[in-house]
């Protein structure tokens, strides 16, 4: 009788054991990490659109959300501001025999969504709405902060 409860409380032991729920993964980095640009942007009729992007990552090093604020410029004055938050996510491409990061901000939205392709340690630079670099002499970067 013995031995089949001493089999009956491993067997039960093992079949426990076995269902526990998985432990997360480890975090990356034990801290939410964020990651600041800013710069001015061309504006077809003001004075620049002063911009900073906040990027946020989670604990374990993945794209989370992000906070734009911008700033259309008359002169020197702030005529009108905005600001937005929403979710963002990172993906590689290809451009040459490059590879880079694209950051696309609000994803899921197309009607809202822009990209910026980070091709510097300190600065990444917003694409047009076909995902390609703007040509023009204006400048379309932001500086890490």
């Amino acid at each position: 009788m013995k031995t089949y409860l001493a089999a009956a409380v491993l067997g039960s032991a093992i079949l426990v054991t076995g269902c526990q729920s998985q432990q997360p993964e480890e975090p990356i980095n034990p801290t939410a990490q964020k990651i600041t640009y800013s710069g001015m942007l061309p504006c077809a009729d003001c004075s620049g659109i002063r911009t900073t992007l906040t990027l946020y990552r989670d604990q374990y090093d993945n794209p989370s959300r992000f906070e734009l604020r911008e700033e259309y410029l008359s002169g020197s004055k702030v005529e009108l501001s905005a600001s937005e938050r929403g979710s963002w996510e990172s993906e590689k491409r290809l451009q040459g025999n490059m590879e880079y990061d694209v950051y696309t901000i609000n994803p899921d939205d197309p009607d809202a969504d822009r990209q910026y392709i980070k091709d510097a340690v300190n600065a990444i630079e917003q694409l047009d709405q076909s995902g390609n670099r703007i040509e023009s002499n204006m400048n379309y970067r932001l500086l890490l902060k």
